[in-house]
Order: structure tokens, then sequence, then C-alpha cells
């Protein structure tokens, strides 16, 4: 657990509060992998992401832990919630719809895990995928679509404030710095004047 916090704390500070790029394009990075991220597309999310974010001109260096939110730990849960908002919202729902839906779901997990690496390159392997995705039904999209977007927007908000707040207390501490070397170097001459005159005498 330490070392997942110590590796987010060394991507936020190095990827994101010391980006090389406008907080705009770094908070719309965030955002958008946040969105693509919880689209029911795992598997081609990374690309996806990374296109959209090109198009966009968005930075993609910050792309892709955000993209990763689903993978092949979290997107049971995450496209179960998402498909039981979606069915609420277009009252699909039912004991019958979540049994079926939940073993769909099941079945993409075990086709991950059993496919391993090699999967990623069969044909065979991304048919039965979007199958399984397309069988959801739009009640998926729709619960995805929404989450992802409230918690896109949420993240580009954040982001684009963090970047502009830390950006604004840096420049801060630098202008101090700069004012205190300043002023040390105007007051030395006075402070070596008592020698001087020691000298002279």
């Amino acid at each position: 657990m330490a070392g997942w916090w110590r590796t987010g704390r060394r991507f936020l500070y190095r990827r994101i509060l010391h980006a090389d790029d406008t907080p705009h394009r770094i908070a719309l990075g965030v955002g958008l992998a946040t969105f693509i991220g919880f689209l029911p597309i795992i598997g081609i999310q990374t690309l996806v992401a990374l296109a959209v974010a090109a198009v966009l001109r968005a930075n993609k260096a910050v792309c892709l832990p955000f993209v990763w939110i689903t993978n092949a730990f979290t997107f049971v849960p995450i496209y179960w919630i998402c498909w039981k908002l979606g069915s609420a919202i277009m009252q699909t729902g039912g004991s019958a719809a979540e049994q079926l839906v939940a073993g769909k779901i099941t079945r993409m997990k075990e086709m991950l895990a059993a496919s391993g690496i090699g999967g990623f390159f069969r044909y065979e392997f991304w048919r039965q995928l979007g199958s399984l995705m397309a069988e959801l039904g739009i009640e998926l999209w729709l619960g995805c679509g929404l989450v992802g977007l409230v918690a896109g927007v949420a993240l580009y908000l954040a982001t684009r404030w963090g970047v502009v707040a830390y950006r604004a207390r840096r420049l801060a501490r630098m202008s101090r710095r700069r004012n205190v070397d300043v002023n040390a170097r105007r007051d030395a001459p006075a402070r070596r004047t008592p020698s001087l005159q020691r000298k002279t005498a």
C-alpha cells in the first residue's frame, strides 16, 4: 500500500504539477482519460484516450494512469454499478435482467483472465469481447457515460485548480527567495565596512 502511495505522489508531483504544459491541457488530459476509462471499451481504452487527446491537443502523458481506472481487477464492479445506474434511468431492471448481466460481466472477466497477453493479438478474442459488450445493452453505455462524464469534469476542474494553485505558490516562493538574495547582496558591503576601516587605520 505504501508503494502505491509513493508511486501516486511521484506521478502527481512529476507528471502533473511539474508538467511542461498549460494547466488547461494537463487538466484536459486527465478529464478525457477519466471519461474514456469508464466507457465499456476495456482493452482498447488506452489507444482511444491517446487518439482523442492528440486530436483535442490534450496532454497525453497524464492520460495513462487515469484511463486504467477500468482494468482486469476493477471493471467488474464498475460495469455492474454503471449498468445498475443505466437500467434505473431506463427502468429496465429486474432480478432476471440483473442475473443475466452479472453472468455476462463475469464471462468477460473469465475471458480476460484466460486469454493472457497473447489474447490481445487474436481476432477471435476481440470478437467475443465485443459481442459480450454489445449484449450488455444501452444501459451499460448510459451508466458508464454518465459516471465517466461526472468524474471527468470533476477531475478536470480539480486538476486545473491544483496546477494553477501550485504554480502560483511556487512562483511566490521563488520571488521571496530572489528578494532575500537581493537584500543580502545589498547589505553585504555595509557589513564589510568596519573591517575595511580597521585595515586602513
